[in-house]
């Protein structure tokens, strides 16, 4: 028997400038905007995943039955599909640019259909020692890794910023 590759969700090209672009390595895609922005990064979303939807890391669980650490460690190593898009504001200091919101408002949503590949997946696994590990996560669990985008995300944002006052 053949193991059959991991059923990702397709992302049309239509939606590649509204979800973002991957942290690297991985498929957790990245967007950045104001909070009309975020109606249609979510409205692109859900077209994505449509049929079964998407929920939050946390919701994951009623799904695949794993610890929150397990699901970030499957997001970090690119097991899994996830589309997070972080809110901006006007920045007080420099009339025109943008920074992240002060509250770090972000939002994170996960394929439903991947989350229901994971847990059969997961069922079909014999070596307890590995399942525990894959949904407990390894300890090494880094809590603001969806909240905290990675610094060449950072760079990209202000990068895109001076190219819009110019």
């Amino acid at each position: 028997m053949t193991k059959q590759p991991f059923p990702f969700v397709e992302i049309p090209d239509k939606y590649h400038e509204i979800i973002g672009i991957p942290d690297p390595g991985t498929r957790l895609y990245r967007a950045y905007g104001s909070n009309d922005d975020a109606v249609k990064w979510s409205d692109a979303v859900f077209n994505i995943c449509h049929g079964d939807g998407a929920v939050s890391p946390g919701g994951v669980a009623m799904y695949a039955k794993v610890s929150r650490p397990g699901v970030h460690k499957k997001l970090k190593s690119g097991g899994l599909t996830g589309f997070v898009f972080h809110c901006t504001t006007d920045s007080f200091f420099s009339k025109g640019k943008k920074k992240l919101s002060a509250n770090a408002t972000f939002y994170c949503y996960i394929p439903v259909s991947e989350c229901k590949a994971w847990a059969k997946e997961l069922a079909e696994k014999r070596d307890k020692a590995e399942l525990s590990k894959e949904v407990m996560g390894d300890g090494n669990f880094n809590d603001t890794y969806l909240d905290e985008p990675p610094k060449h995300l950072k760079k990209k944002l202000k990068d895109e910023q001076n190219r819009k006052s110019n």
